[in-house]
């Protein structure tokens, strides 16, 4: 092969591997659409081949019909996701093509991730394009949409436009709510700088974008639009740290996750504000990155797919090999003891303690992230970048 095309190959690598994790969710999952209806969790479960985007369609539109979200049909996701939810139902043929349709979305909100990253000097591409975790949960649910809504908005504001990261941001938060996590790091850069227009832009965008997309939909069905509110918050503790030790009322978790959630975004801040002027990019990123896994790790309720968040914040603040690899060995186990075994198994009496202690893993690992990153975040207010390791 000439030089040329090794380089063209190189080039495309990240893409190919990751559209082969992509193929690969859809040809396990895709079997699902022979068990329609109430029949497809019970059989999903037990074939560890459980989707969001196959469950959640067949509640609503397996037999041709297509309420309006929120209007005509209470939904626990935020808007944007809500579309994302109900466009596909006006293609014929089925289930077995919407839920076609919705991975080929996918996999384009993907491909856009990594090629964002790849603009995102010392980011690493391959922390999202190399992980099994997309093959896993690539298609368990949307959340590659605010992924790469979330890596637009931290690209936007690195090329000092602020008011593109604002609406972008603001996309990312209509769709899930994690993509707020840019926001702490990236005030408390502009407030550093003093750059104080730039942050009314990136304000004003976020906000116009927020309310042009919330503002119809909850006049038209308040309590419809509320009920992403009303139903996480009521949430007890599922699948977390936090059952683990039997931790249960639901206010009081709230308080907790919401404390930790504070804290860092409150370090992140703090921490962009001060960086020096050579570190201040790489510190709004692991502010970013601090935000997102500390809110995954400590959240109340976990799910598998929570991890692709984890990865994407690697990706962006290029995380040493080792914690790439455990993230994978966490993630893999994670979905067979969530879905295979806990949920879809009647052994939950057995298998309870090798739960309990998974969850108690997975969140070791995570706090070995944020270490990570606090140190990395420690050195930008020096004026240098701590070593790391780019995954090959």
């Amino acid at each position: 092969m000439s030089p040329s095309g090794r380089e063209r190959l190189r080039k495309a690598a990240p893409y190919l591997v990751a559209t082969a994790w992509m193929v690969l969710a859809w040809a396990f999952l895709v079997r699902g659409v022979e068990h329609p209806g109430v029949a497809y969790r019970p059989w999903a479960f037990r074939n560890h081949a459980y989707s969001d985007l196959l469950a959640m369609t067949g509640d609503r539109y397996l037999n041709g019909g297509r309420p309006l979200p929120y209007v005509e049909d209470r939904i626990e996701y935020p808007v944007l996701l809500g579309a994302a939810l109900w466009a596909p139902s006006f293609l014929p043929g089925g289930q077995v093509v919407h839920f076609t349709a919705s991975v080929l979305g996918l996999w384009l909100c993907l491909l856009g991730a990594i090629a964002v990253l790849r603009r995102l000097p010392g980011a690493s591409p391959w922390w999202l394009a190399g992980t099994p975790a997309i093959a896993y949960f690539g298609a368990l649910n949307w959340d590659l949409l605010p992924i790469a809504l979330l890596l637009a908005a931290v690209l936007a504001a690195e090329r000092d436009r602020p008011g593109a990261a604002g609406a972008l941001a603001a996309l990312g938060v209509s769709a899930k709510l994690w993509p707020v996590a840019l926001l702490p790091a990236a005030i408390g850069e502009l407030s550093g700088r003093r750059r104080f227009g730039a942050l009314a832009r990136a304000g004003g965008a976020f906000l116009a974008i927020t309310l042009a997309l919330n503002l119809p939909v909850a006049l038209c069905a308040p309590g419809n639009w509320a009920w992403f509110w009303r139903f996480n918050g009521s949430r007890s503790a599922e699948n977390s740290a936090w059952e683990v030790l039997r931790m249960k009322d639901p206010a009081v978790l709230n308080l907790l996750a919401g404390m930790f959630l504070l804290a860092a975004a409150f370090a992140a801040a703090a921490a962009a504000h001060r960086a020096a002027p050579a570190s201040r990019a790489r510190a709004v990123r692991l502010g970013t990155a601090l935000v997102l896994v500390v809110w995954v790790a400590t959240n109340k309720v976990w799910s598998p797919q929570y991890a692709l968040y984890a990865f994407a914040a690697g990706a962006l603040v290029a995380g040493p090999r080792w914690l790439f690899l455990s993230l994978v060995v966490v993630s893999v186990v994670d979905y067979h003891l969530a879905f295979e075994v806990r949920a879809g198994r009647n052994l939950f009496w057995f298998f309870d303690g090798w739960y309990y202690a998974e969850e108690l893993l997975r969140t070791a690992v995570y706090a070995a992230f944020v270490a990570w990153i606090a140190v990395e975040l420690a050195a930008t207010g020096r004026g240098g970048e701590a070593r790391r390791e780019v995954p090959a």
